[in-house]
């Protein structure tokens, strides 16, 4: 009897999801390597609630921060391979940490790419009466005054941090970093005219643009956004190719087979198809994605390399 309640049960997982009998029949484990309340925190824990009904026994949050997300990528790549646990993937641990950390604990190319799950646009503001009001303006400024403009950040190795210094490399500017612990700090001092300059995710900042306590300069997305109509873009500005999103996207553990992380990567995707899960990520303030595994593995590798040269020209390393 145990046996033929066993096999009914696989039956019917089959046939109610036939991508999940590629799953083994236990809670997904999904490593968020960030603390809780965070933007990446609901994100994962949004999409683990609607994914669960697609997985064998639905999805558990696992938060693992530390060492700017390199503790959460450690513990993941330690995982089964067996499609019982992913990892929460970045900006950081997947963009620039390998490059940052002489020895960040794992590799990320041994990683088996799942699926992009979603974008947090950023604009580029500076301090309410900064003389320049335009991109080719600010480079300017920042030319004729070399090393007295300021820049904040929320962090050595962040995005607001390495946004900046792509653009030094790239305009040849000399200008100050500012590393605050936060974006929280960072927007108070900037609202004070204590910095000058700051690239910020849309949702935090954009009550201080509203509320004319900041000015914003150029959205770093491919094109304009609906928040900020009437804000160029970096390509509008003069500098193509400047599009740096804060994104997010599942990995699963090294050796993980094709067919596993298929059948993870449909289970979410049936999740973000949900229209009630797509109006909560974007009422906080992230466009759902999704689509194919090689969507992430090319978001992955296009990521990596790209900051990995930011920050060789410049000579970053984490502190």
């Amino acid at each position: 009897m145990p046996r033929l309640l066993a096999a009914l049960g696989f039956c019917l997982l089959a046939a109610l999801s036939p991508a999940a009998a590629q799953l083994p029949d236990r809670p997904l484990r999904v490593i968020v390597p960030s603390p809780p309340g965070g933007t990446g925190d609901i994100v994962a824990r949004l999409l683990a609630e609607a994914a669960a009904p697609h997985l064998p026994r639905g999805a558990v949050v696992d938060n693992r921060a530390g060492a700017n997300g390199n503790i959460g990528m450690a513990e993941a790549a330690r995982g089964a391979p067996d499609g019982s646990v992913l990892v929460q993937c970045a900006f950081g641990p997947c963009g620039a940490n390998p490059a940052l950390y002489a020895q960040p604990g794992y590799e990320l190319d041994a990683f088996v790419p799942v699926i992009l799950t979603g974008a947090v646009h950023n604009v580029m503001v500076t301090r309410r009466g900064f003389p320049a009001r335009t991109l080719p303006e600010v480079i300017a400024l920042v030319k004729a005054k070399p090393g007295t403009v300021t820049f904040a950040s929320s962090g050595v190795g962040a995005s607001n941090h390495l946004g900046p210094e792509l653009l030094r490399t790239r305009f040849g500017l000399d200008w100050v970093h500012v590393p605050y612990r936060g974006s929280g700090p960072a927007i108070t001092d900037l609202v004070a005219g204590t910095v000058d300059v700051f690239f910020d995710n849309i949702p935090s900042i954009l009550p201080h643009i509203r509320a004319g306590a900041v000015q914003p300069v150029a959205v770093l997305s491919a094109q304009r956004l609906p928040e900020l109509p009437e804000v160029p873009t970096f390509g509008e500005s003069g500098a193509p190719g400047v599009v740096i999103d804060s994104w997010f996207g599942f990995l699963a553990p090294p050796r993980t087979p094709a067919a596993v992380a298929e059948a993870l990567n449909a289970a979410f995707n049936q999740a973000l198809s949900q229209p009630a899960v797509q109006e909560r990520l974007r009422a906080a303030g992230v466009e759902p994605l999704g689509g194919g595994t090689a969507r992430m593995g090319e978001q992955v590798r296009t990521e990596s390399a790209r900051w990995a040269e930011v920050v060789k020209a410049n000579g970053i390393r984490a502190e």
